[in-house]
């Protein structure tokens, strides 16, 4: 072990291949599906508390990850938290090439290695980010585990290496379910002037901010509501959630869409609901080989050309969907991949990126104006 006076950590693929660092945060081993995010140095407190980061350890490309610190736990007016994307970390792990120890802001109340060492979330540093991120871009997203030690402790890499190897695809198991609400939420602005109730697959606070500042009551009801029920609330439109793991496991919420859709219910997807209104409307999805994963991705409209520069998290994408009478008004500019899908006859907007960034460019915030358009409101 290089780092005999530290805390040693290991990162191990399923493959046997692995990296020695250093430890921070929780002592302990999580397993997962190993990612990469292009965020720069600002935003990780919100890559942390990410639904859609359930079930993966995470690197982070830029090289100085902490240097402001993590703000305290406070909400807004309405209720929601303010500087997090959710009400704990969601993700498995952190891989950083170094955690800031003394950071500086004037909101900042602990270190990220605080942070996560409340949390119980494990974290390594001292590692060679580059060299990992080449091999995820080459090769695919991989397995593997990530474990730290108390000082002294010797890890054993053959236990680890035949430990790696069993490590299951967390995109098998139902993420939504561990990530949704369980109770019905309402936020309500001072002035109310439309209801949209939020089918939460995994859905981060900045979207909920984003509709209660255009004066929208919002009702977050859990990922097994029925269209129904949804219908119940008596909403001027509908929303479904991000999320995490792989759309064509959410039968639930891919038929509550369909019956949205067919009902001509004003609807609007972001990131996991992008996709799962692409399967409603009859579509496939697809893994991505790397998946889309930063505040830096490039979209552009094939019709007019124009580019927005977006934020993203997503593993998935989907495919096929014209023949629901959908039509692609986003593709990805790298690989051409769907990034926005529109009815040409039915009220139902859809983005595979997040307008709300958080972390993240603003350029196209004006979709939630567009879909408030759509409800009348």
């Amino acid at each position: 072990m290089l780092y005999k006076k530290e805390r040693p950590a290991i990162l191990m693929f399923n493959d046997g291949r692995y990296f020695e660092g250093i430890g921070f945060g929780a002592t302990k081993k999580v397993h997962g599906e190993i990612v990469f995010t292009t965020i720069t140095g600002a935003g990780y407190n919100e890559t942390l508390t990410d639904p859609s980061y359930k079930g993966q350890i995470v690197v982070m490309t830029h090289p100085l990850i902490g240097n402001y610190g993590v703000p305290a736990w406070e909400k807004d007016e309405v209720g929601i938290w303010k500087f997090f994307e959710s009400d704990s970390i969601k993700l498995n792990g952190l891989i950083v090439n170094e955690c800031c120890k003394n950071p500086s802001h004037y909101e900042s109340v602990k270190t990220l290695n605080e942070f996560l060492l409340e949390e119980d979330v494990p974290g390594i540093e001292w590692i060679d980010t580059r060299a990992i991120t080449k091999i995820l871009r080459e090769e695919g997203v991989k397995l593997g585990l990530l474990a730290v030690y108390n000082p002294g402790e010797q890890p054993d890499l053959e236990k680890l290496k035949e430990e790696a190897r069993e490590v299951e695809d967390p995109n098998l198991r139902n993420l939504a379910s561990e990530v949704s609400t369980q109770d019905v939420v309402h936020y309500k602005p001072l002035q109310i002037k439309g209801r949209i109730v939020v089918l939460d697959l995994g859905v981060k606070l900045n979207i909920l901010r984003n509709f209660v500042k255009r004066q929208l009551e919002v009702i977050v009801v859990p990922h097994y509501y029925s269209y129904e029920q949804i219908i119940a609330l008596d909403p001027n439109g509908v929303f479904i959630s991000n999320g995490p793991g792989d759309p064509a496991i959410y039968k639930n919420a891919i038929e509550v869409t369909r019956q949205l859709i067919e009902n001509n219910i004003p609807t609007m997807g972001i990131c996991l609901g992008n996709q799962i209104i692409g399967l409603a409307g009859g579509g496939s999805s697809y893994k991505l080989k790397y998946g889309h994963r930063g505040g830096n991705k490039t979209v552009i409209n094939p019709y007019t050309k124009r580019c927005f520069i977006t934020s993203q998290n997503h593993g998935f994408c989907v495919k096929d969907f014209e023949k629901g009478g959908f039509k692609e008004f986003l593709k990805n500019i790298d690989d051409e991949s769907n990034e926005g899908l529109i009815h040409e006859h039915k009220k139902v907007l859809a983005v595979q990126f997040h307008p709300e960034a958080s972390p993240g460019p603003l350029d196209s915030l004006y979709l939630f104006d567009k879909f408030i358009e759509m409800m009348g409101v």
